[in-house]
């Protein structure tokens, strides 16, 4: 059985993606033991466990999900995880951002099927600034196609109500209320520790020095491997979000499924705006929302502050910043652009199709 289970649980954007395909390279690269970081449990490569720990969440019914998500899951991603865990020897590193959504019977289901090794939970976080935007953009990707002032507004709602407390799959506030977070984790694990993300003028690899820190595993090296663009979760431009927003409710009216609209927002990236020369500038907040992100977001560092949590990073790195230089939202010609490369990049393919037949 491992002798200790390090569970990094996200939460989502707070560079969850980077940190899990750094680890996964390590594996792959023979940089550290392949038990270390288990990424073959279901007869495939894996970059992270969100396959195994939310097959053993959704069997115990402690996680809400879409209708269309992890349908095919019968208990053996779960059970292949757990058998790793179980034949390591030293150390084991897990990784899953859908674990911070987890309510506390949750987190005590994690660990209780993690037992006898104990375990040590990492947090990540962002300043929520910067998370509100990603998340929308994320959610874009996946395929949704919710309005952003409504998923925005959605949020404010969730907050001053705490419905999340109660409801299952009103799950934002249970990952990004840092404070909170913490506690429900502290009630079960052994011990739990945040790692901050430095802001973007910071080096980017300073967030793998202070994330190896709170592991305390003597194998990960102290530099992180180079990982390609692509592989770090390619963050889309305000306009890029936007264009994206439209592409997914013509997707959907046509009746496509999340999985085919996905697959073509990467061709989208990789093919096309990834090789623009001026993509625009980050997704940003509303102007009229930033005062009320900054309290939200000095709220919740007073209740880190009182967890008691051991800190790697710096608290200030949670202060919100956005100001009158904030990127915002993006203009009608902005998106204009993005989605005219997006056209443009379609009727290159349809020429080179054409070609081909010639």
């Amino acid at each position: 059985m491992a002798e200790r289970v390090v569970l990094h649980v996200g939460p989502r954007k707070t560079a969850t993606t980077y940190l899990q395909r750094a680890l996964q390279s390590l594996v792959r690269s023979r940089e550290i033991p392949a038990d270390l970081y288990p990424i073959r449990t279901r007869g495939r490569i894996d970059h992270n466990h969100v396959p195994g720990l939310i097959d053993l969440a959704r069997s115990r019914g402690e996680i809400g999900l879409q209708q269309d998500a992890w349908t095919q899951q019968d208990g053996s991603d779960a059970e292949a995880l757990l058998s790793a865990v179980s034949a390591a020897s030293g150390d084991v590193i897990l990784s899953a951002e859908a674990m911070s959504v987890l309510q506390a019977s949750g987190a005590q289901a994690v660990v209780d099927a993690l037992s006898p090794a104990p375990v040590e939970v990492i947090i990540t976080a962002r300043a929520l600034d910067r998370v509100l935007p990603s998340s929308w953009q994320q959610h874009m990707r996946n395929g949704n196609f919710e309005a952003y002032d409504a998923y925005l507004a959605l949020r404010a709602e969730e907050r001053s109500s705490r419905i999340y407390e109660t409801e299952l799959g009103r799950a934002f506030w249970r990952a990004y209320r840092y404070g909170d977070l913490v506690r429900r984790w502290q009630g079960v694990a052994r011990s739990v520790s945040v790692v901050t993300v430095p802001t973007s003028s910071a080096d980017p690899a300073e967030t793998w020095r202070r994330f190896r820190a709170a592991c305390a595993v003597e194998a990960l090296p102290i530099a992180p491997p180079e990982i390609p663009d692509d592989r770090a979760n390619i963050s889309l431009t305000g306009a890029e979000t936007f264009a994206i927003f439209g592409l997914n409710l013509a997707a959907r009216a046509a009746g496509r499924g999340r999985r085919e609209v996905r697959a073509m927002h990467r061709t989208l990236l990789r093919e096309g705006w990834t090789d623009r020369a001026d993509r625009g500038p980050r997704l940003g907040l509303p102007p009229a929302l930033r005062p009320e992100v900054r309290t939200w977001a000095g709220e919740d560092l007073d209740a880190l502050r009182a967890t008691g949590v051991a800190v790697y990073g710096s608290l200030d790195d949670l202060r919100c910043t956005a100001d009158d230089a904030d990127p915002g939202v993006p203009s009608a010609d902005q998106v204009a652009a993005a989605s005219g490369a997006a056209l443009a990049l379609l009727f290159d393919e349809r020429s080179a199709d054409n070609s081909d037949d010639d």
